[in-house]
This record gives C-alpha cells, sequence and structure tokens, in this order.
C-alpha cells in the first residue's frame, strides 16, 4: 500500500478527492482515508517540538532545584545549554498532546505501508514535519515525495504525477532543522544569561526574554525613537516657477546644478540670499522649453493581497492591528469559508484556477454590490496576477466561490472580505490608461521642471473611487494635474518664483503597518553593506517565487506576534496619536531602550537573520553541514555569554498598572506570560499562564482580537 501522508488535513482531502477518481474509497474517518493500495492520512503543521531545557537539565543535573511551577531554576550552572555537549542528552524532540490522535494515525497507516509518500509543503519546514515524524517512528521503507503548491485539482493531480525520490531534499529538511535548533540555542541560552545577569544588577522581574526576531524588531523601534529624539531639524527654502507659454500656465520645481551655491549635501537650499537672486534673475524673462515628452501609459491592477499587503492596507486605512487582522481572516477561511488559505505571502495565482472565475465572480456579486464599475469587467482577462510558477506554495488570499449573507460578519470580517474580492475583481477590469506629460524649461541659466497626467480610461481603478495615479517624484509644489500643450523650443514666460520656508521633519514613530513593512524589507535599516546585499538576494528570490526565501524579519505566520509579546514584556507600548490618524504609535519604554543599549550590539540587530539565511542555503544545497552550523553557533553563543556578562546590565522594569493608575503606574514586577501547551477552544490561538491582579490564570493569547477565554489555574 502506498501511504501519503499530507501536512494538513485540506491537502489530504485535496488528495483523496483525486485519488478516489481512479480507485474509490473504501474506508475513512476524521484523520484518514483510503482506498485498493493507497491511503492519506495528515498531520496539522507540526506534530513534534524540540524539548524544552527542563529534559536535558533533569538528565544533566538530577539534584538542581526546582520553582513553584515545577521547573528547574535558572542558574549559571546550566549555561550553556547545549544538547549533546558535556553531559546533556543529544537533540529529542517530544510529541505534541493535543495531536496525539494524528500522530496514532500515521504510525498506523505507515507500519502497513509498503512506500510513504512525503506530502509536505513544497518548502524547508514542509520537508521537516513529515521527515520527522518518519524518523520518529524508525521508517526504513521507501519514502517518495510529492510537491504540491494548491489544492485545486489540476495542480494537485500534477503534483501527484511528479512523484519523485525523497532523498533529493535532504538538505531542503537540513536547513529547516538547522533553523530550529539555532532559534532555540540562542533563545533558551541567552534569555537566562540576560536575565540571571540583570539580577545580578538589580533587575526585580521575572526574566527576560530574548528571540532572534523579537529582540531584532525591538531594537529598530528603540532606534527610530532615539532618531526622532535626536532629531536636529533643518530650514531650508522650496522654489517653484510659473510659468506662461501660448496655450496656459503652469508651474514647475526648480533644479539645481549640483554645483549651485548655498545647497547642503541632500540638494536643499539653505540660503535665503540665493532664493532672492534666483528670483531677481528669473522673474520676467523669457525662457525656452529645452524638454517635452507626451506620453500614453498605463497602469495595471495592484496584485492580490498577500497576508502582509493585507495587514499594512487594514493599519493604514481601518487603524486594524496585525494579530486582529489575522484572526479575522482565519475566521474568514475557516468558519466563513469565504476566503482562502490567510496565512501566505505569495500575491500570485495559479493560472489553473483562472477557469473558476466566472464561479467566483457569481459568488462575490451575490455577495457585495459593487455596482456600476463591474460594467467593464472581462472574465477571460488574465492579469500578471496569474503565473504558477510563483505560487509555489500557498496563492494569493482570494475570495472562494460561497456565497452567503454577509451581514452576519463582524465589522472587520466585512471590510477585509470587501477589500479582497474588490482586489481580485480587479485583475479583470481594463488596465487604467492616462497621459503624463514631462516638460523641463531653461531660464536665464536655470532649469525648472514638472510632470502633469491626465486620465484616459479609468480602468480597474473604477473599483477605487479618488485613487490617484501614481506619479514618480511627486511635490505639490510642482506638479500639474493638467499641463497645457507645448513643444520643445517654445517661449516660456516666468512670472517668479514662490519661494516656501520650510524645516525638515523628524521621521515618525512606527505603526503596525510601518513596522511591518519594516520587517518584510529590513534590508532598508541595514548598514552593513553584505547584510545589506543578503537582504536584497532573498526579496529578489521572493519576487522570483521562491516563497521559503521570502527574507525579512519574521514570516506571515509570526510577524502579527513579536509586537504582542513585546508589549506583554513591558518593552514596548502603544500610543495614540494626536488628531485624526487611526493608526496607533508603537514605541519603545524605558525598560525595552535600556535591554537594547545595555545588550551586544550584534544581537539586538536583524543581521543573524540574514547570516542565518545564507548558512541554510549552504545547508540547502550540500555545501554545508548541520554539525558545521551548529558548531559555529555555539561558539557565537559562548562568547555573547561572556559578553553579557563582562559589563553591568541596569534594566528599569516596570510592573502591570494598577486599576485607575495612570502610565506607568506599577503594582510590582511583570511576569512574563508562559505557553501552557494549549490551543484556545474557542479561538484556536495559544493558551498562556499570566499573572492577574487576583494571582495567575490562563487566558487566551487572542484577546487582543476580542476573545475572553480564561481558565483559573489549578491549586
Amino acid at each position: 500500500m502506498k501511504v501519503y501522508v499530507a501536512e494538513k488535513p485540506k491537502l489530504g482531502k485535496a488528495m483523496v478527492q483525486v485519488l478516489s477518481k481512479t480507485s474509490p474509497i473504501t474506508n475513512r474517518g476524521g484523520t484518514f482515508a483510503e482506498g485498493n493500495g493507497w491511503a492519506v492520512c495528515w498531520a496539522a503543521g507540526h506534530i513534534f517540538a524540540l524539548e524544552e531545557p527542563d529534559y536535558y537539565i533533569g538528565a544533566a543535573f538530577p539534584g538542581a532545584p526546582k520553582g513553584k511551577n515545577g521547573k528547574f531554576k535558572w542558574s549559571w550552572d546550566h549555561l550553556p545549554l547545549f544538547p549533546g555537549q558535556s553531559d546533556l542528552p543529544g537533540w529529542s524532540i517530544a510529541l505534541d498532546s493535543e495531536k496525539k490522535d494524528l500522530f496514532k494515525t500515521i504510525k498506523s497507516f505507515v507500519a502497513k505501508a509498503t512506500v510513504v509518500v512525503n506530502a509536505g509543503d513544497p518548502d524547508r519546514e514542509g520537508q521537516l514535519l513529515i521527515d520527522e515524524i518518519l524518523e520518529f517512528l524508525g521508517n526504513r521503507k521507501p519514502v517518495r515525495r510529492v510537491l504540491i503548491s494548491g489544492f485545486d485539482e489540476t495542480t494537485v493531480a500534477n503534483g501527484l504525477k511528479g512523484e519523485c525520490d525523497n532523498a533529493g531534499f535532504i538538505g531542503l529538511r537540513d536547513a529547516a532543522r538547522s533553523r530550529s535548533r539555532a532559534d532555540w540555542l540562542a533563545g533558551m541560552n541567552l534569555s537566562r544569561a540576560i536575565s540571571l545577569h540583570a539580577k545580578e544588577c538589580g533587575f526585580q522581574g521575572s526574566h527576560i526574554a530574548y528571540g532572534r526576531v523579537m529582540t531584532a524588531l525591538l531594537g529598530l523601534i528603540v532606534q527610530r525613537d532615539l532618531a526622532i529624539e535626536n532629531f536636529v531639524p533643518v530650514d531650508y527654502f522650496a522654489l517653484s516657477a510659473r510659468f506662461k507659454v501660448t496655450k496656459g500656465d503652469f508651474r514647475a520645481r526648480w533644479k539645481p546644478y549640483p554645483s549651485q551655491a548655498g545647497l547642503d549635501e541632500r540638494g536643499r537650499l539653505l540660503e535665503r540670499r540665493v532664493a532672492d537672486q534666483l528670483n531677481t534673475a528669473v522673474q520676467g524673462k523669457t525662457g525656452k522649453v529645452v524638454e517635452y515628452s507626451d506620453t500614453e501609459k498605463t497602469e495595471s491592477a495592484p496584485l492580490p493581497f498577500s497576508v502582509d499587503q493585507l495587514q499594512i492596507l487594514a493599519s493604514k486605512k481601518f487603524g486594524y492591528k496585525s494579530d486582529a487582522v489575522l484572526k479575522a481572516l482565519q475566521s474568514l477561511y475557516e468558519k466563513h469559508e469565504l476566503t482562502t488559505y490567510p496565512r501566505s505571502d505569495c500575491q500570485y495565482l495559479p493560472e489553473s484556477q483562472h477557469a473558476d472565475a466566472p464561479e467566483v465572480y457569481a459568488a462575490v456579486t451575490n455577495n457585495l454590490q459593487f455596482g456600476a464599475p463591474l460594467q467593464d469587467i472581462d472574465l477571460t482577462r488574465k492579469s500578471r496576477a496569474w503565473n504558477t510558477s510563483k505560487t509555489p506554495v500557498h496563492h494569493a488570499i482570494i475570495p472562494t466561490t460561497r456565497r452567503a449573507n454577509i451581514s452576519v460578519l463582524s465589522g472587520i470580517e466585512q471590510d477585509l472580505y470587501e477589500e479582497i474580492c474588490r482586489r481580485y475583481l480587479a485583475q479583470f477590469m481594463p488596465l487604467h490608461r492616462y497621459r503624463q506629460v514631462e516638460v523641463v524649461v531653461e531660464v536665464s541659466g536655470q532649469r525648472f521642471g514638472t510632470s502633469g497626467t491626465t486620465p484616459l480610461l479609468p480602468g480597474w481603478k473604477a473599483l477605487y473611487p479618488g485613487m490617484k495615479t501614481k506619479k514618480k517624484g511627486e511635490d505639490d509644489s510642482g506638479e500639474n494635474d493638467v499641463l497645457p500643450p507645448m513643444a520643445v523650443g517654445d517661449a516660456a514666460l516666468c512670472e517668479g518664483l514662490d519661494i516656501t520656508a520650510k524645516k525638515t521633519t523628524p521621521p515618525d514613530h512606527f505603526t503596525d503597518a510601518t513596522l511591518l513593512d519594516a520587517m518584510i524589507n529590513v534590508h532598508k535599516y541595514v548598514t552593513d553593506e553584505r547584510i545589506k546585499a543578503i537582504f536584497k538576494q532573498m526579496i529578489d528570490d521572493r519576487k522570483a517565487g521562491e516563497e521559503e526565501a521570502a527574507g525579512g524579519l519574521g514570516t506571515p505566520a509570526t510577524r502579527h506576534t513579536f509586537v504582542p509579546k513585546l508589549v506583554d514584556l513591558a518593552q514596548v507600548e502603544f500610543v495614540k496619536p494626536k488628531g485624526k490618524q487611526k493608526e496607533e504609535f508603537i514605541i519603545s519604554t524605558q525598560a525595552g531602550r535600556a535591554l537594547i543599549q545595555a545588550l551586544p550590539a550584534e544581537i539586538a540587530k536583524p543581521d543573524m537573520t540574514a547570516l542565518w539565511e545564507t548558512a541554510m542555503r549552504e545547508i540547502e544545497a550540500g555545501r554545508s553541514t548541520i554539525d558545521r552550523f551548529e558548531a559555529m553557533q555555539r561558539s557565537w553563543i559562548t562568547k555573547v555569554i561572556a559578553e553579557i556578562r563582562s559589563k553591568p546590565l541596569n534594566i528599569p522594569y516596570t510592573g502591570p498598572a494598577k486599576a485607575g493608575a495612570g502610565k506607568g503606574g506599577s503594582s510590582g514586577p511583570r511576569v512574563a506570560p508562559e505557553p501552557v501547551g494549549k490551543a484556545c477552544p474557542q479561538c484556536g490561538s495559544q493558551l498562556m499562564k499570566r499573572m492577574g491582579g487576583n494571582g495567575p490564570f490562563i487566558g487566551c493569547e487572542g484577546f487582543r482580537s476580542g476573545c475572553k477565554y480564561t481558565e483559573q489555574v489549578a491549586a
């Protein structure tokens, strides 16, 4: 019997639909289905996790004291903690207690298989997820591999036909395993070292958590806050000229020569005297048009949403936080079945799904009313979004064929569903067409330039009333909606300059949207050119369709989790801005800032993510090994621990605010939440042990998104 082990139930069921067409189902249950000569069973993401530190400490230090929570107390005696080194056992994994039934089913089918097929997602984690199950079972039977990137029948059938030898993916598995172990080593060792040394220096809190991504993200926030505080404004002058030609008037920005007196290194004019001299030189003088172009251009519809792009839009447009967006998307996908898989980092669609457009369109127009703009829709049209080569794992988030009464959706669910549908429909609308005119005028040896646009056909923008055409270098002082007709050589009378005094402004504090964008495009915040080049390559790979190489800090499935963790640790806080802005600012606290300034610089930067990715690629390609990478990690961690202990680590700490207390109120040290190892029965988020005003309790990690589930802590 050939046994397929899928990563997720949805893929497993899709495979069953295809396989059963040639060999009908003879037996099925909630976690499997089988036919004559085949069976499909599935996991639900990782069903194993690396053992916790207590597993290793208990083996090497059986007499070590334990705390009230039953876990070993943190001690320098246990550091550095390297599985397989000294007296510690080698690396071991533990079965998730919530997934024992899935494992039992997989075990029973692998036992009677003649061939096992790894049907994990076609990426590093998907490879490891199934391989580690088979390794744990001690499987010696032949293992094959199928790479299936979607759930539609065509994609699944093609994936099954492309079955190959699983041995060809050892590098992929080892890269995932190396990353997992490295995160464990860094997080477990450095969290303990930082906490222990901080307590030696007077810290009163429970502990300080370190995470490769979380701490680097805190570093970005602190860096931005310090840039704002240390900002020194610069006064400068913006110049725009008023011109008259035969058929009308227009304005144009001054284009200074590099050698122009009075400019700073960024090309800003700092001296009013020079501005007045320029006005005297050009006012009333007749120049001529030296450059002129009038081009008809088109603008394509934006691609469908990835989770990151939808979170950014939802934050900017509605003020929704990233974790609330992801929870609502999960509900739209699982509960309401109105949208596709929500945690995708991809903005493309498999070409095989284009045939579903009429049915999706019928459902969307039943659920929502878009009116007149849809009169130009053509469901046979294929936008650039339809590209199977760029959908290696999950495709973009789009509406499904389900018809429903969307009045039952929550406010955030309705907003997100409408945005997803609008973006999908845009793929079948005409291109937006417009005229773009660009002009350069020279007068008295000075040059002035501007551009203007005239819409010709709204196209897909009919779905987005009020959206302007994108223009490079847009500046209110010199852009014109419509420019009068002219040609090179035409006379242009300068009626004078408008001289506007301006002042540079500091960057804004991060918001949920801008911080998410920073995590995706973290290369913009890296100063080391070698590290910057690695991040840029990762982004180029993502654009080429390699989802696993998406780059940046975190992944689509985790990016929304880091800010809430930093808030729980009292290292950042949300602050409401003045005015009408919907998005709250994310600002570092005194404790968060002190931590970043006290830590070794290298562990508070995103650089490590880039260096790890380089190492992962070497392992994946077979040019390096897990053992070599782990040896480097052990050496690095040992060095960092020594550096942490070499200087004071004075971390101020503010506990949770008392009821009615003002900002910064304290009732004692804050205890960081701890996972309890099971999911919330109401929303599926992780349950965490927290400290409340009346003592410890268990609460849902999804509480910011509205989940109110709690449990008492057993005495």
